[in-house]
């Protein structure tokens, strides 16, 4: 067996001389000490995630929102009448084609579908059929205001979200009255 010399000049040490390796309290303590760390920074990742799906969520809902009201505001620009305007309902006359069209909140699952007489044929009715212009909608009411004496010239259209959020558009008709 052959022993490795000390060199002097440098202060190096055999492993034989028990100075070498860690104790068990200090492998103890960095165990300790890397699982408060990962704990702390495990939950850090985990609320900024949450926070991301969040803000996602918050921005598709905002994109069916501006893209629900972006539609129904270009249809009722051309139109010529409104037949019926309240809480849930929006039934008006285009008048290119002259073909009814209606807009309705299904109250039990929160739908915004939009219906024509094309793809409806008893319009007037309570239909479900139709297509879907918004999910989760809590709020679709339209009011029309009369700024001169026999036309109504405004249109404002309010929709609500389950989230909370709430969007508004007001519309001038251009063809209203032809």
């Amino acid at each position: 067996m052959t022993r490795m010399p000390i060199n002097k000049e440098n202060g190096c040490k055999t492993a034989q001389s028990g100075e070498a390796g860690f104790t068990l309290i200090e492998m103890i303590i960095v165990v300790v000490l890397s699982s408060i760390l990962g704990t702390f920074i495990f939950g850090v990742l985990t609320k900024s995630l949450a926070a991301q799906r969040n803000m996602q969520v918050r921005k598709e809902r905002s994109d069916d929102a501006v893209l629900a009201l972006e539609r129904i505001s270009r249809e009722v620009r051309e139109a010529n009448s409104v037949n019926s305007a309240g809480s849930n309902v929006l039934i008006f006359r285009r008048a290119d084609t002259g073909q009814a069209v209606k807009f309705i909140r299904n109250t039990s699952t929160n739908r915004l579908r939009r219906q024509s007489a094309a793809d409806v044929p008893s319009l007037p009715g309570n239909s479900t059929d139709g297509t879907i212009v918004a999910e989760n909608v809590n709020v679709f009411s339209v009011s029309t205001n009369q700024e001169y004496s026999s036309s109504v010239n405004l249109i404002v259209i309010s929709l609500g979200f389950a989230d909370g959020s709430s969007w508004k558009a007001k519309i001038h008709p251009r063809n209203y009255g032809l």
